[in-house]
């Protein structure tokens, strides 16, 4: 594999490095004489990340060019924040030699909220309850004024966008004796995401249409040209397996002439905000709630946390009891593609991207993964479960965190505002 030099890129195209298309441009690159580039195996690269990974946790990971063919409005995805959930189009601005602003570009303001699968899923009106959340949400970005940083001003007030996610997956799934990972969990977690995708785009809507605004560059999108409905108006999306049309029974589920005529309102009066869906970690948020946090499994049944004005605080994993103990499998003792599974169910919904952790042991069970023949985890495995991610259409990967035997944790930072 080749990799090119940022500056000659730019030089060439005319255009920063970061809003090249690699997927589509590699080859014409790797022809084009200008372009300086230094040729490695990919093998060593993919190594060297995986290498780092198991030392510190990092780099986190942003499949670009996956968020870019998923993203349904105008204009370039570049970069995610530092919990690789927000996933949101950015312009640059023109700044001359005094500082001041040419043309104001737009940035990103992070306006997060999280449903609780738990509660929502004994709510008397799943739609009603998302609906509220977009109320509440778009309080949020219409209050938000950054002043200090004018791009995230103007992007905010052009954007009107939030983040909706959603914690407790894990927790849920072990009260109703359902395996994390299994084929009734993926399609659970599919539906679910689904319905929040169609609540918050009738919402949007109904705002666009009571206030007569849509967001920014709204007429250049897939929801106007109704492209985006597509894959909903097939009818695919609903509960298959008798279990999960169990637990949706009381739930409202769209068919594909809801979808229709959903499109048809947004293509009418547009949305209001450019992006609405978005799991964040919600670590601490989720213990308020006893519930797990976001929608990766638990990491203990009984989790020893040390608050700063109480001291060491024990949680036991929400529900725990004889029944639910087997299925609250620690995510260190699960095969990750399960968990990837579980994501990539969500992904397909979700305007925007998940926080997905990888949790791995220094010394991995035996009979966890097929091709290890020793229990020491290796750069091979984290190599082996990125490219697994990738071609399951996850956007980003946030942490690689590694259990040690000493009970200690590698990779265990975390951004404090997000995992709230």
């Amino acid at each position: 594999m080749y990799l090119f030099s940022p500056y000659s890129v730019e030089l060439e195209y005319g255009v920063p490095f970061n809003y090249i298309d690699i997927t589509e441009k590699y080859d014409e690159l790797v022809a084009n004489p200008n372009i300086r580039k230094t040729k490695i195996k990919a093998r060593d690269l993919e190594t060297e990340i995986s290498k780092l990974q198991q030392e510190s946790g990092y780099p986190y990971v942003v499949n670009i060019d996956t968020a870019n063919r998923a993203n349904p409005v105008d204009g370039k995805i570049i970069m995610s924040n530092l919990c690789s959930e927000i996933l949101q189009v950015q312009e640059p601005s023109l700044i001359n030699d005094a500082q001041e602003f040419l043309q104001m570009g737009t940035d990103v303001s992070c306006n997060l909220g999280s449903t609780n699968v738990v509660n929502m899923m004994t709510s008397p009106d799943f739609g009603r309850s998302i609906r509220a959340m977009v109320r509440a949400l778009t309080f949020v970005t219409d209050s938000s004024h950054i002043v200090a940083v004018p791009t995230i001003d103007h992007g905010n007030s052009q954007a009107h966008t939030f983040g909706l996610g959603a914690m407790g997956l894990h927790s849920y799934l072990a009260q109703q004796l359902i395996e994390y990972g299994s084929p009734e969990s993926v399609e659970f977690t599919s539906i679910y995401f689904m319905l929040m995708n169609y609540w918050t785009l009738v919402e949007s809507n109904n705002i666009a249409r009571e206030r007569g605004i849509t967001f920014h560059n709204f007429e250049k999108s897939d929801y106007a040209n109704g492209s985006y409905f597509d894959k909903y108006i097939t009818g695919e999306f609903v509960p298959k397996s008798d279990r999960v049309k169990e637990l949706f029974k009381d739930v409202f589920i769209p068919s594909a002439a809801d979808w229709a005529e959903l499109r048809d309102k947004v293509q009418a009066d547009g949305l209001y905000h450019q992006n609405r869906l978005a799991v964040a970690p919600n670590g601490s948020i989720s213990y308020i709630n006893d519930v797990s946090a976001s929608i990766h499994p638990i990491t203990q049944r009984i989790e020893e946390r040390q608050e700063k004005k109480i001291g060491k605080i024990y949680y036991p994993a929400a529900g725990l009891s004889t029944e639910t103990i087997p299925y609250y499998t620690s995510a260190y003792d699960m095969d990750m593609r399960k968990v990837i599974d579980v994501y990539a169910a969500a992904t397909e919904h979700v305007d925007q991207g998940l926080s997905l952790t990888l949790f791995m042991r220094s010394d991995i069970p035996k009979g966890l993964y097929e091709w290890k023949k020793e229990n020491k985890q290796t750069t091979r495995d984290l190599s082996i479960l990125r490219n697994y991610a990738f071609n399951k259409g996850i956007k980003s990967i946030y942490y690689v965190r590694t259990f040690t035997d000493d009970g200690g944790e590698v990779g265990a930072n975390q951004c404090e505002s997000c995992v709230i």
